[in-house]
């Protein structure tokens, strides 16, 4: 009996010990990232690791480094465990990835609530499975990069006009439209964007447009232009699965809860600096313009999309994908007919 009674000690003993242990583990991770100044991407980038170390009481430390891994790697660097966390910019990925594409079809992700709704239905839901599957990596919260909007040199307001101007655009699905219309649609990294439009390589970038207001771009581009071209993309957070599973179970959920709530801020935070924009825009001199319901329903026309689409169709059979499976669960999702 005394025999039992000491074990039985020696055994709570050593649980407390091991959950003290616990307490006082600590890790340190490291999110990568791409500067681009001025977006809710990088604000959100540079809060989370405050966020989650005053969530945690210190236990979990994240360095945010914009240098350490290349913008179009940063998917690669979570799956193979260089860091523990990454913010990739998936229009980098489309042309490989053609799942990604979706939000960048015209008329799919026109605001943030066809966003949430994207997400929040099944092709969210195989979204990401392809970050669970190809990049070992699950997604702890998701925000958006501001509206993709036409900036460029020389005012692009209708069809026509797009015929011939050279634009720097970031996914396959814009660079698809672009080319419909005429246009000559290159990539650029971020870095080279302002200095080809200020010596006249390029005409116009389609991009977020609060990178393109805090980068400068004001000072070169004279228009900006709001058309309906799959405007509002996504910007997951990712965690490297054998890092996330490596935390205790209270940590994962004391993280867990503080990302939604980070999301939750900065879906409002999204909601208010977009309206500032085109304010801001005129204020600094550039012809902004809201595209006409006329000149949208020209763009969004079905002989024009359809080839559109089309293209994206055999990206997606390449890739192995039902193109028309997951159309139809997306236009279910945002109630487009």
């Amino acid at each position: 009996m005394k025999i039992t009674m000491a074990a039985s000690l020696m055994g709570t003993a050593m649980l407390v010990a091991t959950a003290a242990q616990a307490q006082d583990e600590t890790f340190d991770w490291t999110l990568a990232y791409l500067s681009v100044k001025g977006t809710i991407y990088e604000e959100v980038a540079l809060a989370i690791p405050e966020r989650i170390s005053a969530a945690t009481d210190g236990r979990v430390t994240i360095t945010a480094n914009s240098s350490l891994v290349a913008g179009d790697r940063l998917l690669e660097s979570v799956r193979d465990g260089l860091v523990q966390m990454s913010m990739p910019l998936t229009g980098y990925y489309t042309g490989s990835q053609p799942m990604f594409t979706v939000p960048s079809l015209p008329g799919y992700s026109e605001s943030y609530d066809d966003l949430k709704a994207l997400s929040e239905s099944d092709y969210g839901e195989q979204v990401r499975a392809i970050y669970n599957d190809d990049y070992t990596a699950t997604e702890i919260m998701e925000t958006a990069f501001c509206p993709q909007t036409l900036f460029s040199t020389a005012p692009i307001t209708t069809l026509e006009e797009w015929e011939g101007k050279k634009l720097r655009v970031n996914n396959r699905g814009t660079g698809l439209i672009g080319g419909e219309l005429g246009a000559i649609t290159v990539s650029l990294s971020a870095a080279e964007v302002l200095p080809a439009l200020e010596r006249g390589v390029i005409d116009g970038v389609i991009t977020d447009t609060c990178w393109a207001y805090g980068a400068g771009f004001g000072s070169v581009i004279t228009h900006g232009a709001d058309w309906q071209l799959g405007k509002v993309v996504p910007s997951p957070v990712l965690v490297n699965n054998d890092a996330w599973n490596e935390l205790p179970e209270d940590l994962r959920e004391t993280i867990a809860a503080e990302f939604a709530a980070i999301e939750a801020d900065f879906e409002t935070r999204w909601r208010e600096r977009t309206g500032e924009l085109p304010g801001l825009w005129a204020e600094a001199g550039v012809d902004y313009t809201v595209v006409s319901d006329e000149e949208n329903a020209r763009f969004n026309a079905d002989d024009l999309q359809s080839q559109v689409i089309e293209a994206w169709r055999e990206d997606m059979a390449r890739a192995g994908h039902d193109a028309d499976a997951v159309l139809e669960t997306a236009k279910a999702a945002i109630g487009k007919e």
